[in-house]
């Protein structure tokens, strides 16, 4: 997947995404503000066009000022899921996957980043978590969509560690 961003001084930060989807034969172009919904197109392609259709958009994107945002121009959002001992037991893994799928949807259509899947470790305070992370140019929406996302779940909010 190919993401690029641009910041307008009065509008906010835009991104624009482009994948080949294999199983469906589509080159997908998903773009908006970031931090709200996205608009998506698709065309059929097959996947020797799709070399071809991304570097188009990469060439189109570049001309009209999107690129990869700077290191310091991205913040990091981190999910964790705090256990109560040492390994994840089975309903603590199911809360942290539903977790992490409920966050990884919300940030995507959002432009807000990709979400890393979990991953056990240790926490600053003692124990161990399931944490999850994501570089992203709007830390604040990223934290509101993740809680916003989160409480659609049958996780409660309170068992979850959000910071940035």
């Amino acid at each position: 997947m190919l993401s690029l961003f641009r910041r307008d001084p009065e509008q906010g930060w835009h991104y624009r995404e482009a994948w080949y989807d294999e199983s469906a034969g589509e080159f997908v172009v998903h773009h908006g503000k970031v931090g709200t919904n996205g608009k998506i197109t698709a065309e059929k392609a097959s996947a020797e066009e799709a070399d071809a259709l991304v570097e188009s958009f990469a060439a189109q994107c570049a001309e009209d000022g999107y690129a990869e945002p700077a290191a310091e121009e991205l913040g990091t959002l981190t999910v964790a899921y705090p256990l109560k001992g040492a390994e994840p037991n089975a309903s603590e893994r199911r809360n942290a996957n539903s977790v992490h799928e409920a966050v990884l949807v919300a940030l995507a259509w959002r432009g807000l980043g990709a979400l890393s899947d979990p991953e056990q470790q240790p926490r600053e305070g003692g124990g161990q978590a399931l944490v999850m992370t994501s570089q992203t140019v709007r830390t604040r929406k990223a934290v509101d969509a993740a809680q916003s996302a989160i409480k659609h779940t049958d996780v409660p909010l309170s068992k979850v560690e959000i910071t940035r």
